[in-house]
């Protein structure tokens, strides 16, 4: 399986902890491919020290995390765009990219396409219950 995680789901890991550092550690332990890209990792490092005021050293620790866990893929530009929010068509091209079985967000714009183009767009809370339902979380 293939499965590409949004933004969100980086700084919650990074902010929160616990739900999100399980699934992506259960998303890896079971072998499935983590793609990532550039516009992810910048974006991460963006939010976490602009938006959310905390340390350069914390957001630049979290982007090289992220980068460590994922193959990086490049998304070129294409006709697919999210309607209500632009800004989000990198995550979604990127998805595509890879062909990922599974884009992972809480960003609504997003789960509002679910499915798209063979993708399961689906919330944290939904991925995580996919995958304690398989057997797959500790």
């Amino acid at each position: 399986m293939k499965v590409f995680f949004d933004t969100n789901v980086y700084v919650a890991e990074a902010l929160l902890g616990r739900a999100a550092e399980r699934m992506i550690n259960a998303t890896m332990a079971n072998r499935w491919r983590i793609y990532s890209s550039d516009y992810v990792l910048d974006e991460v490092e963006r939010v976490m020290a602009r938006q959310l005021g905390f340390s350069r050293r914390l957001a630049t620790l979290t982007k090289a995390r992220v980068r460590r866990r994922s193959s990086l893929i490049s998304a070129q530009p294409s006709r697919h765009a999210v309607p209500r929010d632009a800004k989000d068509s990198p995550i979604l091209r990127a998805a595509l990219a890879c062909a990922a079985d599974y884009l992972v967000t809480n960003d609504r714009h997003l789960l509002e396409l679910h499915p798209y183009e063979g993708i399961q767009i689906l919330s944290v809370d939904r991925y995580l219950r996919l995958i304690e339902e398989q057997g797959l979380l500790d």
